[in-house]
């Protein structure tokens, strides 16, 4: 709080306040306060040694001034105050900010106190201006500043010098960039003259270019137009007539030395020896409506030439030649097994002698198909691509041929079951349903869709009408044994003589007249596997399996030639059809040896139990098993070639083979005979849809690129 306003003094009078006045008028005074004690808000006691107050007592109010608070008005207004003032400022601020932060704004503070309080109570005293000197503080917290005072300068001094240094990088930096850019615009003229000097030396070039063009095909014209004038004497020259003089001539000058009783009395055209083997590979890749007129005319040079490279079929006719002889080899192979097992034979035998025979046919088409021309890396032969690093589409030919050799092996006893003209409608109409939607989209929809799966309609109508079939020929042969005195149940057991017989193959065969019930009894007695009291369902459950198994190995077939899974690496060529089939037969070869080898110790379905050795003694029949093993493995060749020229979906239509193996039971095994009129009306329009279903399919053949 502000002390009240000291009273006057008792004794002034009124003399006095006016000599003042005459010398206080225009008097500016430095009032000096010393000593100064305070205690700061943290408790430490300093001294203010020298406080300079200067003011002024305006001319105006010097009696007034006087009158009120006499000559030493001063030390009432100004002495008595500083000390007040300074104390209340340091009682409120630590010794940090009185001696430190704050110090530059104590003596404006002083200057406004003191001049709040005259002017409020003695306005004539006027504060110019109020010094304050730096207050003395105990030595060792001096010393503490001082300390600090140091310690700043020599950040103050770093800070600096980081600054120096930093100008003297940017210096250094600037000076860099000039020298870059000095080099940058050095190169670019020097990139500029090169550039001047090449296109003057292109342009060199270019002219040269066109002088040697031009001379050249100057040089071309000429050539050609002798040629050509050559050409049309000798085609003037070199008539029929001419030609047999030639022939003829040569002949004649090529004598020769016979000794011996007999001499050689025929001449030999060796040219159409030479030419014959070129010519057959040559006319696969041809439309038929040109065959015969190409035999009359073809050179035998432009004929042997076709042979330079790796043969593969390409156009739609030599894709259907191949589909129609698969057809014929697929659909007959399954007859000559079915004989073999009606007559007695064991089809783990037969099996076996198959699997050899069908292995041996995939290395044929490989050696000579396979090997037929010089070998490139965009079209490698058999054998190089066997030293490639081509495993994950081997791997997946591998695996189509371990799905058709459990297909086939299942075959065989569906065969025994429900016969083989509905074993094979099932299966294969199954294969062409489920095989042909998958090739179709594995080959990029190459197969016009709109003839496709009409065909794949047909195959379903076919296995709708084959269970017909099986179900009125099943009720014929029930009505046929029971006409006879017969059970259809009935099994007759075979001795164990016949039993032996059965497994050294020499069962007998006895002739009775087809379609009677002693032609099926007799079937019965002599077949390897009996039927009679098994269910037919468990047969057709084996034709679906078997079925299911068809329909997986030519789409394998086809990603392992096609890859279109991506799965080789950069730079590696696809697999020929050719080396696939090799990995394809090899893999089935392997799974049928192992199985059939299993199934001569554990036979199925009440077969009779056989061994290696017995096997190895039964020659009846071996020929026959043998030949159906060289149809397959031949006619699995041709479909492949045929699938990879014009679409595995429409090589499925040699799945149609119940055409042929239909043909065969009827011819072979008397299937059908003395059947109702039912089964006959039944079996003509299955044959006639897979007719049907066989030309649409091939309609939707497409072209590979």
């Amino acid at each position: 709080m502000n002390p009240p306003p000291p009273s006057p003094p008792a004794h002034s009078s009124r003399s006095s306040p006016i000599l003042v006045v005459l010398v206080f008028v225009f008097m500016v005074i430095v009032f000096l306060v010393r000593d100064i004690p305070c205690g700061t808000k943290g408790g430490v006691m300093i001294n203010f040694e020298k406080i300079e107050v200067v003011n002024r007592l305006r001319k105006e109010y010097v009696y007034e001034t006087l009158l009120n608070y006499g000559v030493d008005y001063d030390n009432a207004w100004i002495y008595d105050k500083i000390h007040h003032e300074i104390n209340q400022f340091c009682s409120s601020h630590t010794l940090q900010q009185v001696y430190i932060d704050v110090f530059n704004q104590i003596d404006e503070k002083m200057k406004d106190a003191l001049q709040g309080d005259c002017t409020k109570y003695a306005p004539g005293i006027e504060i110019l201006s109020v010094r304050v000197t730096k207050p003395t503080i105990p030595e060792s917290i001096r010393r503490n500043y001082e300390q600090m005072e140091e310690e700043r300068t020599k950040v103050l001094i770093s800070i600096e010098r980081q600054k120096v240094a930093e100008k003297e990088s940017e210096t250094q930096k600037i000076m860099a960039i000039n020298e870059a850019e000095k080099n940058v615009t050095v190169s670019k003229i020097l990139m500029e003259q090169k550039l001047l000097e090449k296109e003057s030396c292109m342009k060199l070039q270019e002219m040269e270019n066109q002088m040697f063009v031009a001379r050249e095909k100057t040089l071309a014209d000429a050539d050609f137009y002798r040629a050509m004038t050559e050409a049309e004497a000798n085609k003037s020259k070199l008539s029929r007539e001419y030609l047999q003089l030639k022939f003829t001539e040569a002949i004649a000058n090529n004598t020769k030395i016979f000794f011996g009783d007999k001499v050689a009395n025929m001449v030999l055209d060796q040219r159409l020896l030479l030419a014959f083997p070129f010519a057959l590979l040559h006319y696969l890749h041809m439309d038929f409506s040109g065959i015969f007129a190409t035999l009359i005319s073809e050179p035998a040079d432009g004929i042997i030439s076709s042979g330079l490279k790796v043969f593969v079929v390409e156009s739609k006719a030599g894709a259907m030649a191949c589909m129609l002889l698969a057809l014929a080899f697929l659909g007959t192979w399954p007859a000559v097994m079915t004989l073999l097992e009606r007559r007695g034979r064991l089809p783990q035998h037969t099996y076996l002698d198959y699997t050899i025979t069908n292995f041996l046919a995939a290395i044929i088409i490989a050696l000579t198909f396979g090997e037929i021309g010089s070998s490139t890396p965009e079209n490698p032969n058999f054998i190089a691509q066997l030293s490639q690093d081509n495993w994950p589409s081997a791997l997946f030919a591998m695996g189509g041929g371990v799905v058709l050799s459990l297909g086939n092996l299942s075959t065989q006893y569906a065969w025994a079951l429900v016969g083989l003209s509905v074993t094979e409608v099932i299966s294969a109409s199954v294969t062409v349903v489920i095989g042909s939607t998958l090739n179709y989209f594995l080959d990029d929809k190459m197969n016009r869709a709109e003839v496709l799966f009409p065909g794949v309609g047909c195959f379903l109508i076919a296995v709708g009408l084959g269970s017909a079939v099986h179900s009125s020929n099943a009720a014929d042969n029930k009505e046929k044994l029971e006409g006879a005195g017969y059970s259809s149940t009935l099994k007759d057991a075979v001795t164990n003589e016949e039993v032996k017989n059965l497994e050294n193959g020499n069962g007998t065969t006895e002739n009775a007249k087809a379609g009677t019930a002693e032609f099926i009894l007799d079937i019965e007695n002599r077949r390897a596997i009996k039927v009679f009291g098994k269910s037919t369902l468990i047969g057709l459950l084996i034709t679906f399996f078997a079925g299911i198994c068809f329909s997986l190995f030519s789409p394998a077939f086809n990603l392992a030639t096609n890859d279109q899974w991506h799965t080789l690496k950069e730079g590696v060529p696809h697999l020929v059809v050719y080396t696939a089939f090799f990995y394809f037969s090899t893999s089935c070869f392997a799974v049928a040896l192992v199985l059939n080898i299993t199934f001569l110790y554990h036979p199925m379905l009440g077969a009779p139990r056989s061994s290696f050795k017995a096997y190895l003694n039964d020659w009846n029949g071996r020929g026959w098993a043998f030949l159906a093993g060289f149809l397959c493995g031949f006619g699995n060749g041709l479909q492949f070639m045929g699938g990879q020229a014009a679409g595995y979906a429409a090589a499925d239509a040699v799945q149609a083979l119940p055409l042929v193996s239909t043909f065969w039971g009827i011819l072979l095994f008397g299937e059908y005979r003395k059947s109702s009129r039912r089964t006959y009306v039944l079996l003509s329009e299955m044959l006639f849809m897979f007719i049907v279903a066989v030309g649409v399919l091939m309609a939707s053949s497409g072209n590979r690129k």
